[in-house]
């Protein structure tokens, strides 16, 4: 029995990265939430869970937001 393609899609990420110099990288990235949503209920409209993958990547996003503007005092 063939086994199944794990299929998925990053919808956020935080990267912490100690760069060469010694300076600290931050990254954050992450697609369009709308975008996403849309493209969810247009290709897939008997998903129901759309709107909440959007509100969770909204959550992400902010709490990502934070993390940037509270390092500030320890990146420069």
């Amino acid at each position: 029995m063939p086994r199944k393609k794990k299929v998925s899609a990053n919808l956020f990420r935080f990267e912490a990265n100690l760069l060469q110099n010694g300076n600290i990288e931050l990254l954050v990235s992450s697609p369009d939430d709308k975008e996403v949503e849309k493209l969810l209920a247009e290709g897939m409209p008997e998903y129901s869970g759309s709107h909440a993958v959007a509100s969770v990547m909204r959550y992400l996003r902010s709490m990502g937001d934070e993390m940037l503007e509270k390092s500030g005092k320890y990146v420069y």
